[in-house]
Parts: structure tokens; C-alpha cells; sequence
């Protein structure tokens, strides 16, 4: 021992001697100890300490065993700190100093003489000196053992020993403190010397700490156990959309969203992690504010939701949501596996869309104003053939037939100029949408009353020919009131909206293959052409009156008491109200005058839909902290009713187009449809969660559901989850072996949800009255086949995650595995027609799974004085899967459906292309018996998405703000061709430019069959097409979703004013897509109106 100790003393005495002589640069020995490293270490041996330090660096230490006792237990934080801070905090206490020379850091034992040469370069001489002494702690007065406590412009500092207490000597007189910790805002003190104080260190609200909303609660980021994607005011307030649930789309890994149509407050459809439900039933629950909000595309019996661009299937209806104002809400959060939906219980199945609208603020009062406009158009036209290409086409398309024009060939027989050409895009589809919105705003409020008041109003037209809009005016109060000692909590909101839809009855968009040589619309006088009754005029259609007018109130009262310190109980009552009137008048006048007077054809049908719904949930919350770990207990119960009352009147032969508004002056009168329900729900619930050492999470939670739609003996059904989180970035061998790891997290969740999305009364015999009169009385007749034994879908889920922080949180990064499986499937199981009824309501013994990746990625990529840029990537690649059915083979969807495929897999024709003999669509006649059936479908083929996600970048200067969004989806779709309704050449119907590559002669290669009146086999062989693989093509796209671009006018600008903020900013909805896909739009892929591209421009102004 001695023999060793002799020698390392030799050695660092040479070493000493050729330093002295050796030339010296405190330039690079500065850059040494500026290097930035993070030490973590909890009772840890010194030994282990310098090692960490070696690895960070590059550098080893030199020291004699008896100066330094590396044994010694030592307890430091120390993250992402200059290397001469933490050699300052972890060596001075000990009395020791060092030096680098190259890559070698030697300790030796402190001195006046030697305090000098060891100080950083810039460090002072101490006149006066002495000691202080202090605490550190958090805001709730916890200890931060391991806090840095640095003296500005000094070699000396320290760390704070597990009760948060340090000691410094030898501190300069009037020193300046800078003290630090983890996740804490930093403090920079002037102390006095032998001082003893306590310092409150805040933490910092950054990405992980931000609050997450969840059911009956909040949590952060940091100690959710569940799945939840958010998305905030400040991205929604950026698109402008009149649905909220449209500034989702492309932002939430897992959602998917299709706008059904670009007319405003068009239905969408709405999946979160796939398609659960065979049949119904696979919608999100959605919450407003706590208050459960219907997703139903809302129509009124007998219309088919005609007032908003035709029937459902074809794009029409009003989206419930429409009536909700994007500018009241504060963020809409995403819930999605067991753990954060299963409290839900039967509502939660298919996952929780979280609305909650915005609130006041303490200080001063603050009113803003916003306005903007702007207007739309369709991106993208096809290419259609002109006059001269379409003659041909018909030309060429008898003569195949071998038939000549007939009668009733108008275009081609000389009733219409062939030399007259419109572009029916243009014409019908081709205008431009108007956009206006005005949103105002006055809150504030002081510490125990805070409120907001928001009013709004915003129109927009549509880009067809004719006086369309969709306009809504909005009021939105929320008011929080606590007592002074804070025992008492109270807040309310309340919203109601007005939405007027004058929209048309039909989809004009569905008329632009009429032929390019059809009359014009007027006659020299402006009247609608019908150009001697051979002319179906397009615009008929705007002199029929729709509209629609939705009023929409939601309420909601929050009340809560602190009976004991974390002991609550509160409670929420709730109500909705929302109510549509529609109407539709046509005129005779909107036919041709061919139809004479025939009086039943003029009609008004008119019908209210009005549904109503109240909830209340009682609670009890208790929360408990025992040092570092903390237990919370949520126990409560709901009550919930809804009531819908539907009925919808015809009334027709009026005399006079004039008097089609007064019902009396019809002849005939009926009721078309009525339709009243009552759905109760009530259920316990609750949840425990435990944290423990802000490591270890779990959260327990239980459900039991009663529900109405379920026949005696299967109304209740139990429900449950349990989730945990493992934070293991909080453990100190990760953080000494890991020190750019800034954030880890593992997480887990396994439980079970179920849903009850299927219609009311269905185990129940109920009858609808028969209004053809039989001697005078009316008689009643089935309305369906019931079933009281059918019960509850249940859904299986399980999630694995991995949650991770790099950098400080500047990279962040989550990936998640999921895994859904729902069985007892609730569906219309169809009947044979001998039933008399279609279908009867049934559990299906199948299991349908969705599984699959979900990825996100947040980096703050450069973040400077007056630049940053930032960059939000998600990314969710879904699959979807029938993996068992009971007795498939026997079942009427054996023909629909494959085990092992997905619900979106159907079996096709195998294409064999174009016969060169013939010139028509050929299929594989898989079985050889001469005949194509459906028994010949064998290639299956899957209608959905691949992966889809999403892509953001804003960047910041000074006041400037640019925010870029681009949505992309990999998928599989119908080949536009196929939705022209007839064949190449058929009467008074355009076809796509790629018609002209058809066969014309014996021997031509090529993709494109001959052109045909529809007379000849032609039609036929379509058909086969249209149902082979072929007629599956790739529909992907990428799209600039979003471009927002604004200004902030500077402060001090401002103040001369008296102004808080005035911000203008230009807005771009859907400006571009890039996409193989030739139809009108690749996301909406039929016939019809496709989502508009939007420009607005506005001004924000607060004060």
C-alpha cells in the first residue's frame, strides 16, 4: 500500500512540475469547464460520482487517496450545468481545488494561496468573507434534497442534503445566490453573510406539466397512466372551420375524420382506433363541459336530410357539432384506451372526445375582438371531354351498337346546338363561397370571481349557383365564484347557439357530367331554359326552398364544498336542448313544363327534430399526500335521460306555387313520420389512483352501467380498467447513466368498456298507426321483430406506451401499442324477406379486433431570444380484423365478410383486362361454368387507410407567427371512372378525359373497353368492372391542411394606445394536394361537393 501510495504521489508531483513549466492558455481550460453535464445521484459514493463525470467529459481525474475519501456518500442534482459549476458545488465544501490539463482534471487540497490560481477564469478576490445557511423547498414546503446552490461570479457552491438544508463558508459579502433543482424555475438571491433563510423554488409549467383533462378530473402530462391527445384553442383558432371537430383532423394520432361533403355544416364521420362495430354503434362518446353531446347527423323523419345537399348517403345532413362555436372552446382532448375511458363505462367504448369551453381569468378586464373574411373555392376540377370529344364518343358509341339516335338522343340528334360547349364544373361547382366571422369577448375578475361573456357570428355560402349559406350567431357565459376561505367552488357555463342552413336540396355537384353540348341555363329573357321540354334544367333545383334552423343550448352547473382538508364533494347537473325545424317547398315551377299542371307535385315538408337531455353526477373526492406519494379516491354516480321527439308532415296539391307556404291551401295532408324515444342511463363509478414517489403510478377504475336500451335481466353490465406508469427517468442509475434522457415513462392498461349504440325499444313489441283509414278508423301494424335477449357489446382494450423526453424536454417522444376486441357484437342480424321485417336486433357470436402503432414526436428545434421553430409529427398505423365468428359459413354475412380480414375487405372479380376481340371488360371465371357470379369473387381487397398522421412547424419572430400543417394518408380507394353512373357513351353523359385511351378496333391493347349507348354488352361487362380489382386504385394524399400567418403589432407600440394586442393574420384551409388519385377529391372519393380550399384574412384586436 505504501509501494502504490509513494508512486501516485511521485506521479502527481512530476505532473505538477510539467505543468509549470508548460505553456498555459486559460482560453481552452475556460472551454473545459464551460462544457455543459447533468449529475444526478442519491446516496451515492463519490467514486461512482467522478466516474459519471469521466464519461460526460472525456477526461480523467487525478487525486491522492489520503486528500479525498471517495467512498464518501454524497446526494447532488446537478442538470445540464457548466463542468465548473458542479466542480465549484461538489469540491469546494470538501476543501479541494482542481485544474485541467488536457484531458486530465487533478484534485488537490485548497489553500489561500492556491484559491486564485483555481477560480474560472473571471472569478474575484474575496475581501470579506463569511458563512450562510439555509433551506430549500418546493411551493408546498417539501424538501428538493440535491438542489444546486451556486455564489455568482465565485468558484463556491454546494447541494442541499436530504432535508433541503446547505451551509457555505468563505461567501463574499452581499453575495449573489443563484440556487436551482429539476423541473424548478431558478433563483437568483442577494444575501447577506451569516444568513439563514428558506427559498421557495417554483415549478416549472413546461410541456410535461401542462394539466390534461381527463374524466372527472385533471391531470399533467407527467402522471397520466392513460392515452390522451390534446388539442388547443390556439391550433383551433388557426383553421377556419365551423365545426370544431374538423380542426381536429390530420392533429390526433388514432382519430381519423372524413368530411362527407364542402358544403358548410356537412355531416362527418368520426373513428377513433378503428371501427369496433360490425354495424352501429362505433361513434366516440363526446362531452361538453361535462354534459354528454349527441353525434348524430341530424335529420327529421321523411327528409332524408334533404335540406343540407341530399340523404345522409350522399353526403347530407347537418353535423350536430356545427352548431357548437369554435371560438368558445378552450381545448378538445382525446381519450382513448381502457385506462382513460373505462370510467365512461358503456359510453366509452370507442373511445371520449373531451370538449371544454373557454373560462375567465383573474386581473384585469379584457375585451377582444375578432374579425375576419375570406372566401372558397373548389381546389380541383377533373378533366372532362369538350363538345367535339363527346360528339365522337357518341358517334363512335352507336355505331359499336349498331344502332342509330333515337328521339330522345337530343344531343346528338340536332335538338341541341353540337357546336354550344359548357363547362358544367365551372357552371355548377365552379363559384365562390363567402366567408365572414365576428367573435367578441369581455373577461376577468379577481381572485375568487372570475367570468367570461363571448358573443359570435359567422356565414359562409356555398360555391353554387344561387342564394346559399350556412349562418349562426352564438352567446357563451362561463362564470367561477369560490368563498373566500376557498371551501366553496361554483361555476357555470352556458352556451346557445342559432344555426340557419338555406342550403340546397340536392348536391349539384352530381349533374356535372350532363353533356358539354346541353342548353344554356337562360333564355334571352333569364328565365330557366328548358329548351322545349328536352332539357332537365340543373337549376330547378335552386327554386326549391331549404332550410334548416338548429337552436342549440347546453348548460351546465358545477357546484363543490371542501368538507375536510382533500375531502370534496361536488357535483354536476346538466342540459342540452337543441332543436331543428326544417323545411322544403318546391314549387311546380322547379319541373319542366312538360309535366303540365300536375298539382301533387307541388309540396312542403316541414318536421321538427328536437332532443333533449339532462344529467347529474354526484361525487366524492379524496385526495391524501404523505411525503412524496399521494392517493386519490373519486366515488360517484349518474343520472341520465334523454328524450327525442321527431315528426316530420307532407302536405302537396296546391293549387298556386304562391300558397305553397300556407299548409291549409293543400289539398293533401299527412304525417310522414314521428318518432318519440326515452333513453335512461345510471351508474356508479370509481376510481383510485396512487402516486408513489412521483415513480410509480396506478390507477384503478371501476363502472357499472344501467341501461334502458336492454330487456328485463340485461340491463346492468360491469365495467373496468387498470392502468400504471412507471416513471423511470426519476431513478438515479438512469440518470447517471442516461443524462441526456430528460423524461421516461412506461406505461400499461388493460380493462373493459361496453356499448349500448343501438336504437331504443328493440326488445320490445311496439306499433305505428296505419293512416289509410278502414271504415273510417285507423289501424295499427308492427313496427318490428323483438328481441329481449340481446345485451351489452363489450370491448376488450389494452395499451402498452413509452413516453420519453431528451434534451430537456426539447425532443419529445411517445409511441404506443394498442389492441381492441370486441365481441357480442350488437347488430340488425338481416332477415329473409318471408320475415316481413329486414332485420331484429341481435348479438352477433363475433370478435372484431383493432390494433396498431401510434407514434408522435414534439422538438423544439431552435429556440433563441426572438426565433424559435418547433415541430409536432403524428403518425397512426391502424389494422383491422374479423378474427372469429361462430358458425360464419351459415350467417347472411358470409359474402360480405372474411375471417382474418378486415371489416373493410371485399372480395372482387379478378381483372383480366380489355378483350382485343371485342373490346370489353373481361373477368376471371374462377369456377369455369361459363357464367360470372358472385362465386367468382376471390381477390379481396381493403377500402382504408394504411397510415395516417400529420405534420406541423411554427416558427416565431418577434411578432411574426408561421404555422404550416400537412395531413397525409396512405389508402386505398374506388376508382373515380366508377362513379359515373353509366357506360362511356350513354345519352347526355360527360366521361373523364382518360375515356379517349378506349378499344376501337380487333387487336388494341388497352384499359379502357369500347364506348356504348348501354345497349350492348357493354353495360354488363361495367358492371364487372366496377366490382373487379381493378377498379381498386391508390388514393393516397398529402395535404397542406393549414397556413396561418400572422402579426403581432409591438408592445410599446400598443401602450401608446391604450391596447393589450392587435394581431393580423391570413388563414389557408386545404390549399393543396398532392395525390395520384384523378376523381374531384382523394379523402371524400365520390360525386360530390369535396372539402373547399379556404382563404381568410382578420384581425384580432384586445384591450
Amino acid at each position: 500500500m505504501g509501494i502504490i501510495f509513494k508512486t501516485r504521489h511521485i506521479v502527481f508531483v512530476l505532473a505538477a512540475l510539467v505543468v509549470s513549466l508548460h505553456f498555459y492558455s486559460p482560453l481552452a481550460a475556460q472551454e473545459t469547464g464551460d462544457q455543459k453535464i447533468t449529475v444526478f445521484a442519491n446516496n451515492t459514493p463519490l467514486r461512482s460520482v467522478l466516474k459519471n463525470i469521466e464519461k460526460q467529459t472525456d477526461m480523467r481525474f487525478n487525486y491522492i487517496d489520503n486528500e479525498l475519501n471517495v467512498n464518501e456518500k454524497v446526494t447532488v442534482r446537478y442538470e445540464n450545468l457548466p463542468l465548473n459549476s458542479v466542480m465549484s458545488a461538489l469540491l469546494h465544501p470538501k476543501g479541494l481545488a482542481w485544474k485541467y490539463i488536457d484531458k486530465n482534471i487533478y484534485l488537490r487540497k485548497n489553500n489561500d494561496a492556491e484559491k486564485k490560481e483555481n477560480a474560472p477564469v473571471g472569478s474575484k478576490d474575496t475581501i470579506r468573507s463569511s458563512a450562510i445557511s439555509g433551506k430549500i423547498v418546493d411551493e408546498e414546503g417539501a424538501p428538493l434534497p440535491g438542489a444546486t446552490v451556486l455564489v455568482k461570479g465565485t468558484p463556491l457552491g454546494t447541494s442541499a442534503d436530504a432535508e433541503g438544508r446547505f451551509f457555505l463558508s468563505n461567501v463574499p459579502d452581499n453575495a449573489n445566490l443563484r440556487i436551482s433543482y429539476t423541473s424548478y424555475e431558478p433563483q437568483e438571491l442577494h444575501v447577506k453573510v451569516k444568513q439563514n433563510f428558506k427559498v421557495i423554488l417554483k415549478k416549472i409549467i413546461g410541456n410535461l406539466d401542462e394539466m390534461v383533462v381527463i374524466a372527472y378530473g385533471a391531470t399533467t402530462k407527467r402522471f397520466n397512466t392513460g392515452s390522451v391527445s390534446t388539442v388547443k384553442a390556439e391550433d383551433i383558432e388557426k383553421q377556419p372551420v365551423t365545426d370544431p371537430i374538423m380542426a381536429l383532423q390530420g392533429r390526433v394520432s388514432g382519430l381519423y375524420i372524413t368530411q362527407s361533403s364542402g358544403i358548410p355544416g356537412a355531416g362527418l364521420t368520426v373513428r377513433l382506433r378503428g371501427q369496433n362495430s360490425i354495424a352501429n354503434g362505433n361513434d366516440p362518446l363526446y362531452i361538453v363541459d361535462g354534459i354528454p353531446y349527441t353525434s348524430t347527423t341530424l335529420t327529421s323523419p321523411d327528409f332524408g336530410g334533404g335540406a343540407v345537399g341530399g340523404p345522409p348517403d350522399q353526403g347530407g345532413g347537418l353535423s350536430p357539432f356545427n352548431s357548437l362555436n369554435p371560438a368558445d372552446i378552450e381545448r378538445i382532448d382525446v381519450l382513448k384506451d381502457a385506462d382513460a375511458t373505462a370510467i365512461y363505462g358503456s359510453r366509452g367504448a370507442n373511445g371520449v372526445i373531451l370538449i371544454t369551453t373557454k373560462k375567465g381569468k383573474a386581473g384585469k378586464t379584457k375585451f377582444d375582438l375578432n374579425i375576419s373574411t375570406g372566401n372558397g373555392q373548389v381546389p380541383h376540377m377533373m378533366k372532362l371531354l369538350n363538345t367535339q370529344q363527346y360528339l365522337e364518343m357518341r358517334h363512335e358509341a352507336f355505331k359499336n351498337d349498331g344502332v342509330i339516335p333515337g328521339s330522345s338522343d337530343y344531343d346528338i340528334n340536332g335538338a341541341w346546338d353540337t357546336t354550344h360547349y359548357t363547362n358544367w364544373q365551372k357552371v355548377l361547382i365552379g363559384g365562390t363561397a363567402k366567408f365572414t366571422n365576428i367573435q367578441t369577448s369581455l373577461s376577468g375578475g379577481n381572485q375568487h370571481t372570475q367570468f367570461i361573456i363571448g358573443g359570435g357570428y359567422s356565414k359562409q355560402t356555398t360555391v353554387y349557383p344561387g342564394d346559399y349559406y350556412n349562418q349562426k350567431a352564438s352567446l357563451h357565459i362561463n362564470l367561477t365564484h369560490s368563498s373566500i376561505n376557498e371551501k366553496f367552488r361554483l361555476n357555470f357555463s352556458g352556451s346557445y347557439v342559432n344555426d340557419d342552413s338555406n342550403l340546397p336540396s340536392t348536391d349539384f355537384t352530381g349533374n356535372i357530367s350532363l353533356a358539354p353540348d346541353a342548353p344554356v341555363l337562360h333564355d334571352a329573357a333569364g328565365n330557366l331554359n328548358w329548351q322545349n321540354n328536352t332539357f332537365i334544367n340543373p337549376l330547378g333545383a335552386t327554386l326549391i326552398h331549404a332550410q334548416a334552423v338548429t337552436d342549440n343550448l347546453i348548460s351546465n352547473l358545477g357546484l363543490n364544498y371542501e368538507l375536510l382538508p382533500g375531502l370534496v364533494i361536488r357535483s354536476s347537473l346538466g342540459f342540452t336542448h337543441i332543436q331543428m325545424n326544417q323545411t322544403i317547398q318546391t314549387p311546380l315551377s322547379a319541373y319542366p313544363p312538360s309535366y303540365g299542371n300536375i298539382t301533387f307535385l307541388r309540396s312542403n315538408s316541414f318536421g321538427t327534430n328536437d332532443l333533449k337531455n339532462w344529467i347529474i353526477e354526484p361525487q366524492i373526492n379524496y385526495v391524501k399526500s404523505i411525503g412524496k406519494n399521494k392517493l386519490e379516491i373519486l366515488i360517484g354516480s349518474t343520472f341520465q335521460q334523454n328524450l327525442q321527439n321527431s315528426i316530420g308532415h307532407y302536405a302537396s296539391d296546391f293549387s298556386s306555387d304562391a300558397l305553397i307556404q300556407n299548409v291549409s291551401a293543400a289539398t293533401t295532408t299527412r304525417i310522414a313520420g314521428n318518432n318519440y324515444t326515452k333513453y335512461r342511463y345510471n351508474a356508479i363509478f370509481g376510481r383510485i389512483n396512487y402516486n408513489w414517489k412521483e415513480k410509480y403510478l396506478i390507477d384503478l377504475t371501476a363502472r357499472r352501467d344501467g341501461s334502458s336500451r336492454f330487456g328485463p335481466g340485461r340491463q346492468f353490465g360491469n365495467f373496468g380498467a387498470v392502468g400504471a406508469a412507471w416513471i423511470f427517468s426519476q431513478e438515479d442509475w438512469i440518470k447517471n447513466s442516461l443524462p441526456f434522457l430528460s423524461f421516461g415513462k412506461i406505461r400499461a392498461s388493460y380493462g373493459t368498456t361496453g356499448n349500448d349504440q343501438t336504437p331504443d325499444y328493440q326488445y320490445l313489441s311496439t306499433y305505428q298507426p296505419n293512416y289509410n283509414l278502414y271504415q273510417g278508423l285507423a289501424g295499427l301494424y308492427p313496427t318490428r321483430i323483438p328481441n329481449p335477449d340481446f345485451g351489452w357489446e363489450l370491448v376488450r382494450k389494452m395499451e402498452l406506451g413509452l413516453e420519453t423526453g431528451f434534451m430537456n424536454d426539447r425532443i419529445f417522444f411517445n409511441a404506443s401499442y394498442y389492441r381492441n376486441r370486441t365481441g357480442n357484437q350488437l347488430v340488425g342480424y338481416a332477415l329473409p324477406n318471408i320475415a316481413g321485417f329486414s332485420s331484429v336486433q341481435y348479438n352477433l357470436p363475433a370478435t372484431v379486433q383493432n390494433s396498431g402503432f401510434e407514434f408522435e414526436l414534439n422538438t423544439n428545434n431552435i429556440k433563441l431570444k426572438n426565433f424559435t421553430w418547433k415541430t409536432l409529427i403524428n403518425l397512426s398505423i391502424p389494422r383491422n380484423k374479423l378474427i372469429s365468428y361462430t358458425n360464419f359459413e351459415g350467417s347472411p354475412y358470409n359474402r360480405i365478410y372474411t375471417i382474418g380480414q378486415s371489416l373493410f375487405s371485399r372480395k372482387y372479380y379478378q381483372y383480366t383486362g380489355v378483350d382485343p376481340e371485342i373490346g370489353l371488360y373481361t373477368v376471371r371465371d374462377v369456377n369455369k361454368d361459363g357464367s360470372i357470379t358472385y362465386d367468382d369473387r376471390i381477390i379481396a381487397k381493403e377500402l382504408t387507410q394504411k397510415f395516417f398522421g400529420g405534420m406541423q412547424n411554427s416558427f416565431s419572430y418577434k411578432g411574426f407567427q408561421l404555422d404550416i400543417f400537412l395531413q397525409f394518408v396512405k389508402q386505398t380507394g374506388n376508382d373515380f371512372l366508377g362513379f359515373f353512373p353509366s357506360v362511356a357513351g350513354f345519352v347526355n353523359q360527360n366521361v373523364p378525359i382518360d375515356n379517349l385511351k378506349r378499344w376501337q378496333t380487333k387487336g388494341d391493347i388497352t384499359n379502357i373497353q369500347q364506348f356504348s349507348t348501354g345497349t350492348g354488352p357493354a353495360d354488363p361487362a361495367r358492371v364487372w368492372y366496377t366490382n373487379s380489382d381493378a377498379n381498386i386504385v391508390d388514393a393516397s394524399f398529402i395535404r397542406l391542411k393549414n397556413l396561418s400567418v400572422s402579426y403581432a403589432l409591438p408592445t410599446n407600440w400598443l401602450q401608446r394606445v391604450h391596447l393589450q394586442n392587435i394581431r393580423i393574420y391570413l388563414q389557408g384551409q386545404n390549399l393543396f394536394t398532392i395525390t395520384g388519385y384523378k376523381g374531384l377529391d382523394p379523402e371524400t372519393q365520390r360525386l360530390g361537393l369535396p372539402p373547399l380550399r379556404m382563404m381568410t384574412a382578420g384581425i384580432q384586436v384586445s384591450l
